[in-house]
């Protein structure tokens, strides 16, 4: 449960996937906020674009420019999706999820599809960078590589589907267009981290440290513990140094950037953990 965030010590700053306890300690994040912060560094671009847009005046809700600029940048990313409409809270985007479907679908992360029965157009996945969306999914929600404060919530329907006719009856929410400028560009961001090294070979290094303790698929992380030690093993991750997911059915992330000492010290805590 996302409670275990309490465990976590006063949080002083952060910096790209590094966070800093007020106690002066340093943490590796392998959650990176469910993955709103899986560009590392390259978030700073991401929050200059939303300090610009700020400096514009653009935090109210009124349409603007920045709408089509958003949903061209999310069939960028995911191109079989055309239809994309956006909503003030998570919980909308739940409710016209249901509206879409006909009920309250499951939710299945699409990072976990690989070991998920494939319930495909009748339920609602969680879509995510770097992971290529199964061809049975028709309505997602994507994770947006933007900080949470700015983070728009929508939805996105596979084109020429169901779904998309569905969703296009749905009229969505006007939103600041800060949080559009600034998640758009968080996409934009995407290809120029994978150019830069963020891809497999990179998350196969993390695998010759951490593969005892984690699945992988693509740069995320599950953990093999059973569900009823994971309190202990998240513990235990936080003294090895690092913040894992707060829930043991949570995504862990590889992270864009880490030495191979703090991966030793994370394994050393987790190998003591497991022996215990």
């Amino acid at each position: 449960m996302n409670d275990l965030l309490r465990l976590l010590p006063p949080i002083r700053r952060t910096r790209g996937n590094r966070l800093y306890t007020a106690g002066g300690e340093r943490l590796l994040d392998l959650w990176l906020d469910d993955g709103r912060g899986i560009l590392g560094e390259r978030d700073r671009a991401t929050r200059t674009q939303a300090a610009n847009a700020g400096d514009k005046g653009l935090t109210r809700p009124y349409p603007g420019l920045y709408d089509g600029r958003f949903t061209k940048a999310i069939g960028s990313t995911w191109h079989q999706f055309s239809v994309v409409r956006l909503f003030s809270s998570e919980e909308r985007t739940l409710e016209a999820a249901c509206r879409v479907l006909g009920y309250q679908a499951p939710i299945v992360d699409t990072a976990r599809s690989a070991s998920t029965p494939a319930i495909g157009a009748v339920s609602l996945a969680i879509a995510r960078p770097f992971i290529a969306m199964p061809a049975c999914f028709d309505l997602a929600m994507p994770r947006l590589p933007c900080p949470r404060p700015y983070a728009p919530c929508c939805l996105m329907a596979r084109k020429d589907s169901q779904a998309a006719l569905a969703l296009e009856a749905e009229t969505g929410d006007i939103l600041p267009a800060q949080a559009l400028f600034a998640a758009a560009r968080g996409l934009a961001s995407l290809d120029a981290a994978a150019k830069d090294g963020y891809a497999e070979p990179l998350w196969q290094k993390f695998d010759r440290r951490l593969g005892a303790f984690f699945e992988r698929s693509g740069p995320y992380l599950f953990a093999t513990v059973e569900p009823s030690r994971y309190e202990g093993f998240f513990k235990a991750a936080l003294a090895g140094g690092a913040l894992i997911a707060p829930r043991h059915d949570g995504v862990s992330i590889v992270p864009p950037d880490f030495d191979d000492g703090e991966l030793l010290m994370l394994a050393s805590s987790l190998e003591r953990f497991s022996r215990s």
